[in-house]
């Protein structure tokens, strides 16, 4: 890597830094990125880095905009299930970027809906795992969303050896509406399922 590329990026200020896929990823305060190829089993650089090509035309690169709709999993405390819920966002160059959850929490016998809104959950700490449902959300499948989560009953039971579901029984079952309105696509149920950790683990 040139001397002067390696000047260039000490000057700015870092806003983001993604590893992800064998790759890492860095953001700096003027808007440019950069990518390199890291070891799976070290993470040491195993390239140099290199630019983030984006669109400079603002219609060209609104055009290009393309909300996504995933399930994100993410660690809870030892011997936990892992936290299920909707998140959509529209990715910035790292993959990642604020958005909006659906969810339900609190204790598994009488679990709440929450909405929350600007969020970045791919780059949280917590972050175990996603499964991509929409690479193109339309506003108006973006609002069957809310509606479809907002009306789905969160789990409750009556006590705690009655508790037969937890979020990711809720958000399994949201899926399963989202793929009726053609949002998802069904086999992604069957993957979500398979997933899913014991109730009462």
């Amino acid at each position: 890597m040139a001397e002067g590329k390696k000047e260039d990026q000490s000057s700015r200020i870092v806003t983001e830094r993604v590893v992800r896929n064998g790759r890492e990823f860095i953001a700096y305060s003027d808007g440019r990125s950069f990518t390199r190829k890291l070891d799976r089993t070290t993470n040491e650089p195993l390239t140099d880095w290199t630019a983030v090509e984006l669109a400079v035309d603002n219609e060209t690169l609104a055009s290009e905009i393309r909300r996504y709709l995933c399930v994100v999993a993410e660690y809870q405390a030892e011997n936990e299930p892992k936290h299920w819920f909707l998140f959509s966002h529209v990715p910035n160059a790292l993959g990642t970027g604020p958005g909006e959850v659906w969810q339900v929490t609190g204790d598994a016998e009488l679990m709440r809906f929450e909405h929350v809104t600007d969020v970045d959950k791919l780059n949280s700490p917590d972050f175990a795992w996603h499964q991509v449902l929409s690479k193109d959300l339309s506003e108006a499948q973006l609002a069957t969303v809310d509606k479809i989560a907002r009306e789905e009953r969160p789990p409750s039971a009556p006590n705690r050896a009655a508790v037969t579901e937890h979020c990711q029984g809720w958000t399994v079952r949201v899926v399963r509406r989202l793929v009726e309105e053609g949002i998802a696509e069904a086999k992604v149920v069957g993957v979500l399922e398979g997933c899913t950790d014991p109730i009462g683990r």
